[in-house]
């Protein structure tokens, strides 16, 4: 299930039509999954920010923020937009990684777990 709703990315797309439906829907699916493999979590990263986690006054770690479409970092949506557009109409194999470059320099900020 995607944080990003299908009818969002259709708006963003410009796609007025539902024959593609499904095969967009999928592609929403993988594009938020490969932005949460580059950036090395198990969501999509939310704002407030939720990395490093939080933790209360005796040092208790709080459970993560659960991703919503209205707490997502800004950031996101567009990137997740690339991505779909990469995987669902892009011409050519330069097309594809300029889109995808884009897509995590977007992103970028949020990425965790890169070594010290």
């Amino acid at each position: 299930m995607s944080v990003t709703s299908l009818e969002d990315l259709k708006a963003a797309l410009r796609c007025t039509h539902s024959e593609d439906d499904f095969m967009l829907q999928k592609n929403l699916n993988a594009s938020e999954a490969e932005i949460c493999r580059f950036l090395n979590r198990k969501q999509l990263p939310t704002l407030p920010q939720d990395y490093p986690p939080f933790k209360d006054s005796l040092g208790n770690v709080l459970p993560e923020v659960v991703a919503t479409p209205a707490n997502v970092a800004p950031e996101v949506f567009p990137a997740v937009c690339l991505l779909v557009q990469a995987k669902a109409d892009a011409a050519s194999p330069a097309d594809i990684s300029a889109l995808r470059k884009a897509a995590e320099v977007m992103v970028m900020p949020y990425r965790v777990e890169m070594g010290a």
